[in-house]
């Protein structure tokens, strides 16, 4: 891992504000704490949000555009450091975009009398400042393998205001086309990532050979996925199916080459490697026929969430200068998202324990993310242990 050391007295006096990573990953995990609070409230009869709020809408639209992209951004802005060796950014200028993002959070479920539209123009500018920030690092060295990022936060920036073009003009279908593609995009940067990480950390910390990619296999994880969002906005069901069970065969079969089986001794490996798995299972209930939110489902809470979780807990270990293992309710809380993705997609099969279900799901996301908060907030907020500025 790369450490770009600038002199003491060039860092912020906020330890929060040093790094991408410590303001996101905490805050996001707040706030995923939040909002499904909120929402298990409304499933159990509790209406918490103000009544100008579509509560459907806002569920989706803030665990995708809310939570996941701000895990997305705080990564994004910490790894753009090591890879290009330029300083990440800090201060005031992260504070900035921080606020940004909180905004918007915090004025949907407020009961201020702010003009919807206000909050969506500061929600939508979210996306492209980080998209712009990345690009400066990136472009100045010249280091076109990470631009691909650049125009995978503007699709989720359109993707973003297709879901309010679908709440605002009361065409709903907008608002679902938008989040799904939104989900699929997040889960190609998911792909693109895990695909660099996830076989490096298990041959670092397992007995076991990473081989060679191999390059139509890759081409083709990112090429059906990217079909798959296409298919979405065609209306055409069939080929949606068709699609999302050969991007589920192609991303299993990548999987099956990154070293599973060396994985079940390390936390930080199994972790990883489970929910990746979630991806390509969601990819095949899609294919099976199931109404699309279930295999959506699979893929955000078990897949997205999974792996926010198992990534947030080493780059928080790694970025603040402790050694690569997680504090024992870590294991727990790995083993509770992935039950929570189980109970998710079972809540969305016919049955008379629909609410049962979905509050026992929540409960899990939330004594998982809880573990998170309660073992990372510390380390987040403070300096790194091992003397180091960021």
């Amino acid at each position: 891992m790369l450490n770009i050391d600038e002199p003491a007295y060039l860092q912020p006096k906020l330890p929060l504000f040093r790094l991408g990573f410590r303001p996101f990953f905490l805050f996001a995990s707040l706030f995923s704490l939040l909002s499904l609070g909120i929402w298990g409230g409304f499933l159990a009869g509790n209406a918490l949000l103000p009544n100008s709020i579509n509560p459907l809408w806002w569920h989706g639209h803030e665990m995708i555009f809310g939570f996941v992209c701000a895990v997305v951004a705080g990564f994004l802005l910490t790894a753009v450091q090591n890879w290009t060796g330029q300083p990440g950014l800090k201060g005031l200028p992260l504070a900035g975009l921080f606020i940004v993002w909180l905004l918007p959070r915090l004025l949907f479920i407020l009961p201020l009398d702010i003009p919807f539209v206000i909050t969506m123009i500061i929600d939508l500018l979210f996306l492209p400042l980080t998209a712009v920030l990345l690009s400066i690092s990136v472009i100045k060295v010249r280091q076109w393998r990470n631009f691909v990022f650049i125009p995978i936060l503007s699709l989720l920036t359109l993707f973003n205001g297709l879901s309010y073009y679908g709440l605002i003009s009361d065409q709903l279908h907008w608002t679902h086309n938008g989040l799904y593609a939104a989900i699929i995009l997040i889960a190609v940067i998911v792909a693109l990532l895990g695909g660099r990480v996830i076989p490096f950390f298990t041959e670092r910390a397992a007995q076991w050979q990473k081989p060679m990619p191999i390059p139509l296999l890759e081409f083709l994880s990112f090429a059906s996925l990217l079909a798959l969002i296409a298919s979405l906005f065609l209306t055409q069901l069939l080929l949606t199916r068709s699609l999302a069970g050969i991007a589920g065969c192609v991303l299993l079969l990548r999987w099956s080459r990154w070293g599973w089986h060396a994985s079940w001794s390390v936390p930080l490996l199994w972790s990883l490697h489970l929910s990746y798995l979630c991806i390509p299972i969601g990819l095949g209930l899609i294919a099976t026929g199931l109404p699309l939110s279930v295999g959506m489902h699979a893929i955000t809470v078990g897949g997205l969430g999974g792996m926010i979780l198992a990534m947030m807990s080493r780059v928080s270990l790694g970025h603040t200068g402790r050694p690569l293992k997680p504090a024992r309710p870590m294991a727990l809380a790995f083993g509770l998202i992935l039950f929570a993705a189980l109970l998710r997609v079972l809540a969305g099969l016919p049955s008379a324990w629909f609410i049962e279900l979905m509050l026992a799901a929540i409960i899990c996301w939330m004594l998982a993310f809880g573990c998170f908060c309660y073992c990372y907030a510390p380390m987040l907020c403070r300096v790194r242990v091992d003397g180091r500025p960021v």
